[in-house]
């Protein structure tokens, strides 16, 4: 199964539907459930902060700039 996204942060937020609530709970601590936190109610989270998660879950995380005239 391969899915691509617009934005990092498109990503994040189907990690969190799909792969974080699925974890078991012994794995949702730290990190992980402050990044949820902070993601969920928009208290603010890196886009580092989220590459670096999702790398850590098998994602390939490319970032690619245009510009165009």
């Amino acid at each position: 199964m391969s899915e691509s996204f617009n934005s990092i942060e498109d990503a994040f937020a189907w990690f969190l539907e799909n792969i974080y609530k699925n974890l078991p709970a012994d794995e949702k601590k730290g990190e992980l459930v402050i990044a949820w936190r902070n993601f969920t109610h928009k208290q603010g989270i890196s886009q580092k902060k989220m590459i670096t998660i999702l790398k850590r879950f098998g994602f390939d995380v490319n970032i690619s700039v245009t510009y165009k005239k």
